[in-house]
């Protein structure tokens, strides 16, 4: 017998469509989400669409326990013989979790799971078979498509950028007035860099993470918004969203990137900031979660949703219009996209992050690791890349050339990096009413 594994679970104390009466749900050191609408009656995370959540359980750091997070400022949450909680509360062994105007409760248990060794030697043999299975079908049904080479994508080298934030800047909007608040954080030896690349529409494509650096960071709901260094940019961040959420008449927080482009040989090109007129952010998909320490809330605003992952890259793109010149990299139509199968062969480009510090193209061969649907929001891809590959483009040829079908966004975390997600064209394309669209 393998060492036995802690974990808890959650026991649904009265029953719905959602969850029958008396079936219990296990936890793991991952965290889970409770709750979706005022009427939903404690359903759990759902993939179908973004939900508000009442309260978060999650494993503390040290494995020894778990905690309840109140994530709502609308439902209040009471623990059996504890009364309600403030923001955050320790869970023990037999903890019964009511929420305010829902019906059913939660039983929460602990447990110490035991797995044999044989069990574990059989699920590994029909993984086996099933991955053979696999294999043989593609292999026989597979759909063909002409792979890519470095040789196609060299002379679109010109058309890609090394992007590097330089500076921060939290400013207080006042009756249209900038106050700043903060003085300017210059980022030097630290600053933040990626790719992006010039399209034939004279469209400038990067990753919104490689310049808002701090929208993608990974903020652990537990940990104390005050223990940040005062010139944390994720502090300055959550300050700034907080100060938001609140609705100050006539007054909103704003934190400013200024960021340069460079072209493959060096030279800085054009320079820009986050608030500039042309530089054109998608936010409308932001993930903004309550967080909370045991004295009060803060919020955060993020690309990176930390319970569903396969939507985190929904709000990662930036694209900066209006350019006289013209690039060489053409942006895939919705139908070349649609048409895209598993398993087309891919090249991913940029300016990765290296010890020497150089600045040069490489280029990385890949594939399409799932088939694409025509709302689908991400695409799934396997290529060796590393950071400073964020915001280049992923190409794959067609029947009428090269093309862009993505933008490279995240690697999965919860894949352990094997898999790596890009933004659609088609989503530069709709936001912008591109040629789809006209």
């Amino acid at each position: 017998m393998k060492d036995g594994r802690i974990f808890c679970s959650l026991t649904p104390r009265g029953g719905n469509d959602y969850h029958p009466g008396g079936k219990a749900v296990d936890l793991t050191s991952d965290n889970i989400n409770i709750g979706e609408s005022a009427d939903c009656d404690i359903r759990y995370d759902s993939a179908s669409f973004q939900p508000e959540y009442y309260a978060t359980i999650i494993h503390d750091d040290d494995c020894r326990g778990w905690y309840i997070i109140r994530r709502s400022q609308h439902t209040g949450i009471s623990i059996e013989g504890k009364g309600e909680i403030g923001y955050a509360c320790r869970l023990v062994n037999g903890d019964i979790i009511h929420f305010e105007g829902q019906q059913m409760a939660l039983l929460f248990q602990v447990h110490r799971k035991q797995e044999s060794n044989t069990t574990m030697r059989g699920a590994a043999l029909w993984l086996a078979v099933g991955l053979l299975l696999f294999a043989v079908v593609f292999l026989f049904f597979g759909r063909k498509q002409e792979p890519i080479s470095v040789a196609d994508v060299t002379p679109l080298e010109e058309s890609l950028y090394l992007i590097r934030t330089d500076s921060v800047k939290q400013l207080l909007i006042h009756h249209g007035n900038e106050i700043e608040q903060r003085r300017v954080k210059i980022l030097s030896g630290e600053a933040p860099t990626g790719t992006a690349f010039l399209t034939t529409d004279g469209i400038l494509v990067t990753a919104r993470h490689c310049v808002e650096y701090w929208i993608g960071a990974s903020v652990d709901l537990t940990r104390k918004y005050k223990s940040l260094a005062d010139d944390d940019i994720v502090k300055w961040a959550i300050e700034t969203e907080t100060f938001n959420q609140a609705q100050h008449e006539d007054s909103t927080m704003q934190l400013r990137a200024f960021f340069s482009i460079y072209d493959f040989m060096g030279e800085q090109k054009f320079a820009f900031h986050s608030a500039d007129p042309r530089v054109h952010i998608n936010t409308a998909k932001d993930g903004i979660f309550l967080l909370a320490d045991f004295n009060q809330d803060y919020y955060w605003r993020t690309i990176q949703p930390y319970f569903q992952d396969s939507q985190m890259e929904m709000g990662d793109v930036l694209w900066i219009d209006g350019f006289a010149e013209k690039g060489k990299i053409a942006l895939a139509s919705e139908q070349e996209l649609q048409e895209l199968p598993k398993g087309a062969s891919l090249m991913v480009c940029g300016y990765p992050i290296t010890n020497s510090n150089t600045r040069r193209v490489t280029y990385s061969e890949g594939t399409i690791k799932q088939d694409l649907h025509p709302e689908a929001e991400n695409i799934v891809f396997e290529a060796n890349i590393n950071h400073g590959f964020s915001g280049g483009p992923v190409l794959t040829k067609t029947s009428d050339g090269i093309v862009a079908v993505g933008i490279v966004s995240r690697v999965d975390s919860i894949s352990s990096g094997i898999f790596k997600r890009a933004v659609p064209s088609s989503v530069i394309l709709n936001m912008k009413g591109g040629p789809d669209n006209e």
